[in-house]
């Protein structure tokens, strides 16, 4: 992994190199509500939507992987520390995070504010049908939500600048990407400067979640961070590599991250 050489500003936490926002939930909330557009780090010219990644364990394993998308997540405005083995990643790290700001959660306290301010939501991923209906569900949870638009996430290269026309056509404030790591983080890395929008958020699976294509685990289980145990009960092919495969592979990662800072060599 591709480790940070600028200087880590108080409030950000470095996780295995990393550079995380260690904020509450509600404090995510409100930056992402408040957010502006910012000058195109390529075009100082021009300006692109703020945007903001989640990082778990998931995203760490892929980082070692892929090492450009480490070179991603570092250009973005906020990274967002999701899941309990990002926590037992700081531990390792010297830190503390205050708060799992991971999106099931996050998107209710965003929708509120949206809801309040008037700022409009544009859902872009999953698969045809999935985003209606997490709009659906999301205007019904939250009185006032304006929706700007859905649009699912199957959509070729040639077909892409009709789609990036539509939502800059919707005068959504803040765009929701979900194609999953690291689809939806190069997606967002590669158009985020052709978008009109304030603010774009990489958020995974969230809309089956609110969709109510795969329900969420009970809250005991989201109290000790065991949620991922619930999506393995439920989905055992399909998760088998990220959970039964990937949580050894992250915990090698923090141990080999925890000598670095420890200064002792693996």
């Amino acid at each position: 992994m591709t480790l940070s050489t600028h200087a880590i500003p108080h409030n950000i936490t470095d996780v295995i190199g990393l550079p995380i926002d260690n904020v509450t939930l509600d404090d995510a909330a409100e930056q992402v509500i408040g957010t502006q557009r910012k000058f195109n780090i390529n075009d100082n010219s021009s300006t692109r939507p703020s945007v903001y990644y989640f990082v778990n364990a998931n995203s760490v394993n892929t980082c070692c992987k892929k090492p450009e998308l480490t070179e991603v997540l570092m250009k973005a405005d906020s990274l967002f520390a999701d899941g309990i083995g990002m926590r037992i990643a700081a531990k390792k790290c010297g830190s503390e995070l205050i708060d799992n700001v991971n999106g099931t959660d996050l998107l209710p306290k965003l929708c509120e504010r949206a809801a309040k301010s008037g700022k409009r939501i544009f859902l872009f991923g999953a698969k045809p049908g999935v985003a209606e209906k997490a709009a659906k569900n999301l205007t019904k949870s939250h009185k006032g939500l304006k929706i700007a638009g859905t649009h699912h996430g199957f959509v070729s290269e040639d077909k892409m600048p009709s789609l990036i026309a539509k939502i800059n056509k919707s005068k959504a404030d803040i765009l929701l990407v979900a194609m999953g790591t690291p689809i939806q983080e190069f997606w967002v890395e590669k158009y985020a400067s052709s978008l009109d929008c304030q603010a774009v958020m990489a958020v995974g699976g969230l809309f089956d979640f609110f969709s109510g294509a795969i329900p969420r685990a009970p809250l005991i289980m989201r109290k000790y961070g065991l949620e991922w145990v619930f999506r393995l009960i439920q989905e055992p092919v399909t998760k088998f590599e990220r959970y039964v495969l990937g949580v050894p592979e992250f915990l090698y990662h923090v141990y080999l991250e925890n000598k670095r800072f420890s200064g002792v060599r693996p």
